[in-house]
């Protein structure tokens, strides 16, 4: 199987809370001294809209749901709740190709931001058929128009700063995973699932026997020695360049490596963790050293 595509749940870190009323997108950002463009706090406020709407949109959904789990069916409450925070998804991972971005001037960043926010589109806004669900989707998008149409110089002073995360363009995407297939042998899945590559040493672990002194050790460890940013490889095509800040080794159907290439975390559905390059395998058998028979064992 080459490299797969399912669409797995949007997934989403809550960085920051500044918010005066969710809701309506009216927010109260708390001063942080950080130096940012002007473009560049625009951005980061975009990225924040959605990122606290879409927490206040999937609590609304979590608390409210009516529908049947089996047979599964929706409500139309629930088709008013769930496809706000799918939008709010969309939108935000179209905002993160532009993480980095250099704009000519505040307006010409504004008009790609209203463009994003209007046309965005991820598996689960494409091609709704409920009405419900597409006057939700329909809405969000217009408060995030609203959002950034309104906003002011002096709100933009006082944005936060988020971890640095910027969505691979499609030849970025291509080209890493064209390495991590020549290299790692990765097809798509990797070890335990697809057999190990006799040019290729590797180490896996079953999740349940980490503790939570071994993520941490392990995490440190890869963070130490990292060059530079993270490139983060998911099955739902949703690549990444991100801070060392963001590597999560408690991650499902995701690569993680960096610039060089000479190392490769893998974490699949199956609660396995795969290890690739020499001083990485060092370093977790080490880590492991009285616990031998983990190693490998599935």
């Amino acid at each position: 199987m080459g490299w797969a595509r399912s669409f797995g749940r949007p997934e989403v870190r809550i960085a920051t809370r500044f918010m005066e009323d969710i809701r309506t997108g009216s927010y109260i950002q708390r001063c942080r001294t950080f130096k940012m463009t002007e473009t560049e706090a625009i951005v980061t406020a975009a990225k924040h809209y959605c990122i606290d709407n879409f927490r206040y949109w999937s609590n609304r959904y979590q608390n409210e749901r009516t529908g049947n789990d089996f047979p599964y069916t929706y409500t139309d409450n629930d088709y008013n709740l769930f496809p706000r925070y799918n939008a709010l998804s969309a939108i935000r991972q179209g905002i993160e190709y532009f993480t980095g971005k250099e704009f000519q001037d505040i307006k010409s960043c504004k008009l790609i931001l209203i463009k994003t926010g209007k046309e965005s589109q991820s598996p689960f806004t494409e091609k709704t058929q409920n009405k419900i669900e597409q006057k939700a989707i329909q809405e969000e998008r217009d408060k995030f128009v609203q959002f950034i149409d309104n906003i002011e110089s002096s709100v933009l002073k006082t944005v936060e700063p988020l971890p640095y995360r910027r969505r691979l363009k499609d030849d970025e995407r291509e080209t890493i995973r064209q390495v991590l297939t020549d290299k790692w042998r990765v097809d798509g899945y990797w070890v335990p699932l697809i057999e190990s590559s006799p040019e290729v040493t590797t180490i896996f672990l079953d999740k349940e026997n980490l503790t939570e002194r071994d993520e941490t050790q392990i995490a440190d460890f890869i963070k130490q020695k990292a060059e530079g940013r993270l490139y983060e490889i998911t099955e739902e095509q949703l690549d990444y360049e991100i801070d060392q800040s963001e590597f999560d080794i408690d991650c499902y159907e995701t690569f993680y490596c960096d610039k060089t290439f000479n190392w490769l975390v893998y974490g699949s559905h199956e609660g396995t963790l795969a290890f690739g390059g020499k001083e990485l395998l060092d370093f977790v058998q080490q880590v492991f050293a009285d616990r031998k028979e983990m190693i490998n064992n599935w």
